[in-house]
């Protein structure tokens, strides 16, 4: 009976491998990589705003940071930003503390809040960072430029992978005087956005109340592909 079952374990697997094996391409086969890049011009940018008080009241500084988060939602009303476009993105109450003699004791509390900024309309940019220049307890990280779709912009690197994978291979199937046939395979091996880059990161009392001049510059989408054609 072991002897029946073994047998009947051989010829599976021998079936199996023979199935892949017919599967395969059939006749002569050249694989080249593609790579596409599609360069466009930032139209979103972030800013990061946070307001911090420090004190020993708890809610004497919860208030004050209240009061200073408000002001500075109203100084972005003007620009008439989508409220969606708007995000709280951290609130903290943390203790502060004194070492002595090396011992620690607390001796009262910061308060933060940090307010997400996404600018849509680019050109804002340099508006909204003089708005909020006119007090010393605004933080701000960035700007930092990104694409609203950035789906679309990879889409297009693919293709311009593609399309680039196919001149190549066009290429060496006439110096080997084949001709190029259809597609057996394509896999894709990566799709890179650009590296998010913060341009600067200030005290707003540093700025003037004019507009901040920025420049958005531009990125590259990247991606890279495998095809496998089959010959004629």
């Amino acid at each position: 009976m072991k002897k029946i079952i073994l047998i009947l374990m051989v010829m599976i697997l021998g079936t199996g491998f023979s199935w892949a094996a017919d599967n395969g391409p059939k006749g002569k086969t050249i694989q080249v990589e593609g790579l596409g890049v599609v360069t466009a011009v930032p139209d979103e940018a972030t800013i990061e705003v946070t307001v911090l008080e420090e004190g020993v009241s708890v809610d004497d500084l919860a208030a004050k940071v209240k009061t200073k988060m408000a002001n500075v939602l109203d100084s972005l009303k003007s620009f008439n930003i989508n409220d969606k476009d708007l995000q709280t993105t951290q609130y903290s109450i943390e203790p502060k503390y004194q070492y002595s003699n090396g011992k620690s004791e607390r001796v009262g509390y910061t308060v933060s809040n940090r307010l997400k900024v996404v600018l849509k309309d680019i050109t804002q940019v340099g508006a909204v960072l003089g708005a909020l220049s006119n007090d010393d307890t605004f933080q701000l990280d960035g700007p930092t430029f990104g694409f609203s779709d950035p789906a679309k912009l990879q889409l297009g690197a693919l293709k311009a992978a593609v399309d680039n994978a196919w001149a190549k291979a066009a290429v060496l199937a006439e110096a080997a005087n084949a001709q190029l046939g259809p597609v057996y395979s394509i896999e894709e091996s990566s799709v890179n956005m650009p590296v998010v880059r913060p341009m600067m990161m200030a005290r707003m009392a540093d700025a003037g109340a004019s507009a901040v001049p920025v420049q958005q510059g531009m990125d590259q989408v990247t991606a890279q592909v495998e095809v496998v054609y089959t010959l004629k």
